[in-house]
């Protein structure tokens, strides 16, 4: 299922506040349920993906393009350079997993990973 792009801006304000620990996890899946109509099971989906690039730790799907370029914008914007760079080798990180697990070049992640690489 394709998730509509206007949703993604309440998925990362979601996935941030069970990061900065003022939501459960639980909470926060049934909030994006409820109000982007994305299936239950993918919901906290989006939290772990932002603790992923946050900190490198906890599992995480790969997401969309579009969401993984506004997940590093508003982290960019939210926490700074320091934090945006962090966020980068974390996120370099995934792309090798991928690449790895699917033998399949992560082009439009490397080319996110690109764009952002020169903010920093």
């Amino acid at each position: 299922m394709k998730i509509p792009h206007e949703h993604i801006p309440y998925t990362y304000q979601e996935s941030k506040r069970v990061f900065e620990n003022n939501l459960p996890i639980k909470e926060a899946a049934e909030n994006i349920n409820k109000n982007c109509d994305i299936t239950y099971n993918s919901c906290a989906d989006y939290a772990h993906y932002f603790k992923y690039l946050m900190t490198g730790n906890q599992s995480c799907r790969i997401l969309s393009s579009y969401t993984q370029e506004y997940y590093l914008e508003h982290i960019y914007k939210d926490y700074g350079k320091e934090q945006l760079e962090k966020s980068l080798k974390n996120f370099y990180s995934l792309i090798e997993m991928f690449e790895q697990q699917g033998n399949s070049n992560k082009k439009s992640m490397r080319a996110i990973y690109e764009k952002y690489s020169k903010l920093v």
